[in-house]
């Protein structure tokens, strides 16, 4: 999956961007938004050696395998916790009322502990898979109604 953004502030290695919407997201106008970018700054703590200047058009890249995996135990985990709940709640005598509560109780632990675990480490994790995979020297950037081309 890729992004791209045009840095606006450098502060030693901290690069802070802002974004482009993505293209589902740029075309649609639900929230009200006409403009193609993010409002607010995207930071991004460079770890490798590239040059970068105000104004160069940067292309992120996040691995897709890491986004499916991080989909699959966010949507799918809660699902089958819920019916092994029901089921071992079911096991040990609980009548259907109290399984229905005890199903939809560990729904609501699942997702608070993913609320938990997304403050502590989520997004330290997720920076750590966002590379930068080309950077576009801004005056090479070619300006058009729809925003910057390659």
């Amino acid at each position: 999956m890729e992004n791209k953004g045009i840095v606006k502030k450098i502060e030693g290695k901290n690069l802070y961007i802002e974004l482009f919407r993505d293209s589902s997201c740029a075309h649609c106008s639900g929230c009200g938004k006409s403009d193609k970018t993010v409002t607010d700054l995207y930071h991004y703590e460079l770890n490798e050696d590239i040059k970068v200047n105000l104004g160069d058009l940067i292309t992120f890249e996040i691995n897709n395998k890491f986004i499916l995996n991080l989909a699959l135990l966010i949507y799918v985990s809660p699902v089958v916790l819920m019916v092994l709940s029901y089921i071992i709640a079911a096991k040990l005598g609980a009548s259907e009322g109290q399984g229905i509560i005890v199903c939809f109780s560990t729904l609501i632990i699942s997702f608070l502990g993913f609320y938990l675990f997304d403050k502590k480490t989520g997004s330290k994790m997720i920076k750590e898979e966002i590379s930068i995979k080309e950077v576009i020297p801004s005056d090479e950037i070619k300006i058009t109604s729809c925003g910057p081309k390659d």
